[in-house]
């Protein structure tokens, strides 16, 4: 009985402990199998991400920018790959070896043991080092140095048409001129690399990917690089000639509106650092000046136009004087005739022929008229930071508004207006959009059709008619009145001059020491093929327009002629 009963506790003993093992192996199991489950289906996203990063990585490259062409394909602008030397003092060993390492090939790097105690793995040590330095370097396989790249952009031509290219941040994106108006087509696409690692940490790429297909698109400009060279050229001895504050120069095809040369002084590199940013503005598009007598053809157009006047009238001048709220006008060259007609008040560029001309056209239509050739207007050019100009509205004119705008008094406009307005008169009466910008295209000067800037006719101006009066004037003025010095041999040519007074920021008043001396003109006279306008501000000395502004006209119109094969006149003009 005894024997019996311990066999049953000791049977009963063993199966309890098995059934005890069992139930913890299969706890274990069960805890096993729910964290299997939980790590597949709820950390799955996690994990994936975590070893992705161990194993792959992405590199962001800018694409390289694209380049900004003048009109026959002359690069302007360009980026050139240039790259960043850095250590890492964690994994160097030796920094003497590193140092005399870059000393062979001329990188002389003082106190670089400096770096030896600095726990930081990236500190930059030299930038904008060429390829061919690079390669060197990598050769001596000298542990804890590394590089990277970027795009650095170039301007060939160095001053040259500066204020048009503007300039890029040290991000590469453009913020003046052409660089910041055309950014969305020069930046291209940001290119993206994946990376892998394998078991033993070597690098093996996703796929190749073709860089040149994603970098930016060219920007061909309207801009003739020969032409916009003797501009500056000529523009600069000027404005040293006579200590002048700026000088300005645009040069426009009438006919398509092309700016093929537009130059302000002074001017700034572009590939250097700029610490004055007010040289950043475009003088030609953000200046606002009193035109003084250029703006007398705007009021002699309007007459013809409206048919209030004729070429044939003649107007009485002899000693006049114009009186105003206590306001005196009168000709500066006192005309010693009792009429002259219409061709000589131009040709004398007379005040007081242009106020009466201005009351028989009226406010109303005068000032229709100053709208319509686009003035206190943009004229749209492609550039950034143009101004409209200051023109009192026409319910706001008092009693001297209309008399003295009709001299240009009184009224702020830019040069682009100017010449954009002179170039409605060459183009028979038809004001066009100023163009700088000629086309996009792709790295293989191929051009995109939804992207190529065509002329834009904007309006009618004046009629065919009148324009062709106009021309005639203008042809007069320089033939026989203040603009005689702007003569060319074997060309006709017709323009208008003009000696504003500045005002006195001290006063309030017009100056009686600064001027501004001005002359735009086109050629040939009658059937012109460019029109060009030169302003110097504040010149010292002889400060009118016919002695400084009219034969710096005729320099630059005679070698810009001749260049552009332009052929003389039937007639073979000499005057």
């Amino acid at each position: 009985m005894l024997n019996s009963k311990n066999t049953k506790t000791r049977t009963s003993f063993k199966f309890n402990r098995n059934n005890i093992l069992s139930y913890i192996i299969i706890m274990l199991f069960s805890i096993l199998l729910i964290r299997l489950i939980y790590i597949q289906i709820y950390l799955h996203e996690k994990i994936n991400n975590i070893v992705k990063k161990m194993i792959l990585c992405k590199d962001i490259e800018l694409s390289k920018r694209g380049n900004i062409l003048d009109c026959r394909g002359r690069v302007l602008a360009t980026s050139v790959k240039k790259y960043s030397i850095f250590i890492d003092p964690t994994i160097i060993k030796n920094f003497n070896k590193i140092k005399d390492g870059l000393l062979k090939i001329g990188i002389k790097i003082n106190n670089l043991s400096k770096y030896s105690s600095s726990n930081k793995a990236y500190i930059p040590i030299l930038h904008n080092v060429d390829l061919n330095t690079i390669s060197k370097i990598r050769n001596m396989k000298l542990r804890g140095i590394g590089f990277e790249s970027r795009y650095i952009r170039q301007y060939p031509e160095g001053k040259l048409l500066s204020h048009i290219l503007g300039i890029t941040d040290i991000y590469g994106n453009g913020v003046e001129g052409i660089e910041k108006i055309c950014n969305r087509w020069l930046i291209g696409e940001n290119i993206e690399e994946k990376k892998w690692r394998d078991g033993r940490g070597n690098i093996i790429l996703d796929k190749h990917i073709d860089k040149s297909k994603k970098q930016g698109c060219n920007v061909r400009l309207c801009i003739n690089t020969t032409i916009q060279y003797i501009v500056e050229q000529e523009l600069r001895h000027a404005m040293e000639k006579y200590k002048a504050k700026k000088a300005i120069c645009i040069v426009q095809n009438p006919i398509n509106g092309n700016i093929l040369a537009m130059v302000s002084l002074p001017d700034f590199n572009p590939s250097y650092k700029i610490s004055n940013i007010k040289i950043l503005k475009n003088s030609a598009i953000s200046d606002m000046y009193e035109p003084g007598s250029t703006f007398k053809v705007v009021t002699i157009s309007a007459a013809l136009d409206k048919d209030i006047i004729r070429t044939k009238d003649h107007f009485y001048v002899k000693n006049e004087k114009f009186k105003i709220f206590g306001h005196i006008i009168k000709d500066h060259n006192m005309i010693n005739k009792n009429c002259i007609s219409l061709s000589k008040a131009i040709e004398q560029s007379s005040n007081i022929i242009m106020i009466k001309i201005a009351n028989k056209i009226g406010s109303k239509y005068f000032y229709h008229y100053i709208r319509k050739f686009g003035f206190h207007s943009l004229t749209g050019i492609d550039l950034p930071g143009e101004i409209r100009g200051m023109l009192v509205n026409l319910e706001n004119w008092n009693s001297l508004s209309m008399p003295t705008i009709s001299f240009g008094q009184g009224i702020g406009v830019t040069p682009i207006q100017i010449i954009n307005a002179f170039s409605a008169i060459a183009n028979n009466g038809v004001l066009m959009k100023p163009l700088i910008i000629k086309s996009i295209e792709n790295k293989n000067n191929e051009k995109f059709n939804n992207l190529i800037f065509k002329p834009r006719k904007i309006r009618r101006v004046i009629s065919k008619k009148t324009a062709i009066l106009m021309k005639n004037l203008l042809k007069n003025v320089v033939d026989f009145g203040t603009g005689k010095k702007a003569k060319i041999k074997g060309y006709s040519v017709g323009g208008k001059t003009g000696t504003s007074q500045k005002i006195d920021n001290l006063t309030g008043t017009y100056s009686k020491k600064c001027y501004i001396a001005s002359f735009c003109g086109m050629i040939p006279a009658i059937n012109p093929k460019i029109v060009i306008l030169v302003i110097i501000d504040e010149p010292k000395g002889k400060y009118y327009a016919s002695y400084v502004a009219s034969p710096l006209f005729a320099k630059i119109a005679e070698k810009v002629i001749k260049y552009l094969k332009i052929k003389q006149d039937e007639n073979n003009y000499n005057n």
